[in-house]
């Protein structure tokens, strides 16, 4: 059930990450903290409220974030640096789309996808090495994966608010 995958999470609060020279492990600390923040607007949703389309007309939802997020971590991550078969999961669907019967399977889908991003990344020599299927540089995606969450994050946060009725920090 969706909600057993959704509580076995991890949505504790986190401080930003600390301040360091290696630009490298600093961007590798700020996109797992953006993934993080991301996931954490999703803590005390309801596969329905996941679903709603809380701030008409539009039509967004968290889970529509939630399978665009899983879209962009194949884009730029797994099939940007690591090559091999570039997979529209959800085609043009994906703000708009998913469902209560969907909830589950996309969730597991964007943090699987997260997983093989974050193997991409781990084989990267340098933050010049250019993508094997983008030929983007790492240092360029991870600053662009970067700003998707924090873009993404603050959406899914209004719409957390209007799906709940309520501001709950």
């Amino acid at each position: 059930m969706a909600t057993d995958l959704l509580s076995s999470l991890d949505f504790a609060r986190r401080d930003d990450p600390s301040p360091q020279a290696d630009v490298h492990a600093s961007l590798l600390d700020w996109l797992a903290y953006q993934r993080h923040e991301f996931r954490r607007k999703w803590r005390d949703l309801s596969p329905l409220q996941l679903t709603s389309w809380s701030v008409p007309p539009l039509e967004l939802s968290v889970l529509g974030l939630i399978r665009h997020m899983q879209q962009m971590e194949h884009h730029y991550l797994t099939w940007g640096l690591g090559g091999g078969e570039r997979v529209a999961a959800y085609g043009e669907d994906d703000y708009a789309g998913g469902s209560l019967e969907t909830v589950e399977a996309d969730v597991r889908l964007y943090l699987e996808e997260v997983e093989r991003a974050d193997a991409a990344i781990a084989v990267m020599a340098g933050l010049d090495s250019p993508g094997r299927g983008s030929a983007a540089p790492l240092s360029h995606v991870l600053v662009k994966m970067i700003d998707e969450y924090a873009l993404h994050s603050g959406q899914a946060h209004m719409l957390r608010f209007a799906a709940l009725g309520r501001v709950q920090r």
